[in-house]
């Protein structure tokens, strides 16, 4: 089932965070309010537990900081930050306060992708190829030499559709998750996260093009770059880079307006620090490390969008994306999508009986199965 009852935004400043000052205001008509605990059925002693874990999070040096949203009936429950937004400044972490948002970035692709379909520029069930011609031959790979990285691979008998990226069943995978891929990928130059090199999500998806799939499509799930290609689509098929696609039709009409993939450098002051955990070294602040800058997203070409993982955002903003999804499409008087195909989002996707573990994956969400 896709459980829509309550809503947690949780922002953990481990490895990402950031900050903006700005105020709350929108291109609708949803405005926050606070509800009571008690008159919406929300437990408290379950409000304590998010508490109490994020508190002893804190202390026990496991992160630096947090910051926990609980929405519902569209009415917030609980909202509190945790811990610093610079442990090493003593600066503490806000409500506000954004973050690097990672993954979550890949729903807000997806259903860009829904929305161009329900528009009629493209189809889910359109091959990749017509819009990035580099997947019009694909291949499968056979073997990887460990020596050189070479690799021979055989053609695909199945076709990539665009509906295998919304779902993770295209055979493409992340080079720092798969120790099958990650030489391959590591010597063609893909870049897995984003970059604040004068780099295009065009440039890398063409090279991801030019490789072979760890699978035939339709055939298994990887967790990896699907959703960063699917960026890509939403670029041709909408003829708008994928910042000004997702300003004008999602984050705009929602009232995201502390959400996008880079900001001024005068910010710098305001970014919340990247950590790292470690057994042997414990809490310390990232340096950075091959593609991912510590100083990303507020110096370097700012021309890499990475839908799979380039966002960034805060509890807020994203509550008001969660919700109008569990909406079916709508938030306050503005509908960016209709019900019955945003619930593709909402549902189960996979061909051929696939699971995820136990669970299932819809065009956006693993979905809870009823006996997973």
């Amino acid at each position: 089932m896709f459980r829509t009852s309550c809503t947690l935004i949780l922002g953990v400043s481990f490895l990402f965070g950031c900050n903006n000052s700005q105020q709350d205001t929108g291109g609708d008509d949803f405005q926050w309010q606070k509800g009571n605990s008690q008159s919406l059925q929300v437990a408290a002693d379950s409000l304590m537990k998010i508490d109490d874990l994020l508190k002893g999070a804190v202390e026990k040096e496991w992160i630096a900081g947090a910051v926990a949203l609980v929405v519902k009936d569209e009415k917030i429950v609980f909202e509190n930050a945790y811990g610093f937004r610079d442990k090493e400044k003593d600066a503490g972490m806000e409500e506000n306060h954004l973050f690097r948002i990672a993954s979550m970035t890949k729903p807000i692709t997806s259903l860009a992708i829904l929305q161009l379909h329900e528009k009629g520029f493209l189809d889910i069930e359109d091959p990749v190829s017509k819009f990035i011609p580099a997947f019009a031959n694909a291949q499968i790979l056979e073997s990887i030499n460990a020596d050189d990285s070479s690799w021979t691979a055989r053609p695909a008998m199945q076709t990539l559709k665009i509906s295998d990226l919304l779902r993770h069943t295209s055979g493409i995978s992340y080079g720092f998750l798969d120790t099958t891929m990650n030489k391959l990928y590591a010597k063609a130059g893909i870049l897995d996260l984003t970059t604040t090199e004068a780099i295009t999500i065009e440039e890398n998806v063409e090279k991801l093009g030019s490789l072979p799939l760890k699978f035939e499509p339709g055939t298994a799930y990887q967790y990896g770059l699907s959703v960063d290609v699917l960026g890509r689509v939403v670029e041709v098929a909408s003829g708008e880079p994928l910042d000004e696609y997702f300003q004008k039709y999602i984050f705009k009409p929602l009232g995201m307006n502390h959400s996008g993939f880079y900001f001024e450098e005068s910010a710098g002051e305001e970014l919340t620090r990247m950590y790292s955990n470690s057994r042997e070294w414990g809490l310390t602040p990232f340096p950075g490390q091959g593609s991912l800058s510590d100083s990303w997203p507020i110096t370097g070409a700012k021309t890499y969008f990475s839908g799979g993982g380039g966002l960034i955002s805060n509890a807020r903003d994203y509550a008001r994306f969660a919700l109008c999804v569990l909406n079916g499409g709508a938030l306050g008087d503005q509908r960016i999508i209709e019900e019955e195909t945003l619930n593709l989002m909402k549902t189960n996707q996979m061909p051929n009986g696939l699971r995820v573990g136990r669970d299932h994956f819809s065009f956006g969400f693993m979905v809870t199965a009823e006996d997973g």
